[in-house]
């Protein structure tokens, strides 16, 4: 992004200009500035994303070790996340931006930028599934947030931390994430929506959802895994009609329950209605998995498996 003569910012810069604010890093690695989109990252779209996953294998056939792309903030976890989860080869793929744009004071941009390559440039880095590098810290798109609308160390993976951190220009890694699952897939048409819970919330999303025809449903629930009596009959629809619905909280940090409470909405009567647990992610990156599973082409108890073989058993 570049500020105008308003003021305003909007994507201009190319990745030439982005390479001409950092020092020259000939010594350490080869690099080659490519374009694919430049766009703000609220338009991003899944067939975009399907597209930058073939791309990305395909750079890795013709001999690329690594890749770093440059993403707009707004939905670079989701990237990153569907990258994780779909890229087949061995590279190592890095995402970084900004929060504070060139025409402002420290803008952030070309350290994040440096030391993202750094990290691609890594021998390790392939290991770790996709990356978000930011603030110099390296967190794994699985677990990675923003949990800030403007600080420039916006990424967090707030219950466990980087996986690394880059630090005088040396990457140092702390952990190797043991949660990693790659799918197979060469389309990313189905459409999944997320539905919220809060008081007062009833089934007429969940009625929109399947009559405009959603092949998945996110609930993003309450608490540990809980939603008003009001949405039980939408969900009892949703899972008649053989649509699989993912429960996830709005609470950021945790686990959901299994059996704990025993009223109608909650966890244990919606496990037992058919509703599947979404693992610890939040509903927007639940709702990338489901869309991916579902793209695969795997079954009712094969998308139930990959969900909840891991955390639950």
């Amino acid at each position: 992004m570049k500020a105008d003569h308003t003021g305003l910012v909007s994507p201009v810069l190319n990745g030439n200009e982005l390479m001409a604010a950092i020092p020259s890093l000939k010594d350490r690695v080869e690099i080659e500035v490519l374009a694919f989109r430049n766009v703000p990252s609220s338009y991003i779209a899944m067939d975009d994303l399907l597209q930058l996953k073939d791309y990305i294998e395909q750079l890795e056939s013709q001999g690329c070790d690594g890749v770093v792309i440059t993403h707009g903030t707004d939905t670079m976890e989701e990237s990153a996340f569907f990258l994780d989860i779909t890229v087949q080869r061995p590279i190592s793929v890095v995402l970084t931006g900004a929060q504070r744009n060139p025409s402002l004071i420290s803008s952030d941009g070309p350290v994040n930028l440096m030391e993202a390559i750094f990290t691609a440039a890594d021998n390790r880095t392939p290991e770790m599934g996709v990356v978000i590098v930011f603030a110099s810290e390296i967190v794994a798109a699985r677990e990675a947030t923003k949990f800030h609308r403007s600080r420039v160390d916006t990424f967090k993976s707030l219950e466990f931390g980087p996986v690394g951190v880059v630090n005088n220009n040396r990457v140092v890694w702390y952990r190797k994430p043991l949660e990693k699952s790659v799918y197979e897939i060469h389309s990313a048409d189905k459409r999944v929506d997320i539905i919220s819970s809060h008081i007062g919330a009833d089934s007429r999303m969940i009625y929109s959802s399947m009559e405009n025809g959603a092949t998945g449903i996110v609930i993003e629930a309450l608490g540990g895994g809980h939603v008003p009596p009001a949405m039980l009959d939408g969900i009892k629809k949703a899972l008649e009609k053989e649509i699989p619905v993912v429960m996830t909280s709005r609470v950021p940090i945790g686990r959901l329950l299994t059996d704990t409470y025993g009223y109608e909405g909650g966890e244990k009567h919606l496990r037992s209605l058919g509703v599947i647990l979404g693992e610890d992610l939040p509903a927007w990156k639940a709702r990338i998995k489901l869309m991916v599973l579902l793209s695969a082409g795997l079954t009712a108890d094969r998308i139930k498996y990959e969900f909840e073989n891991r955390l639950y058993g």
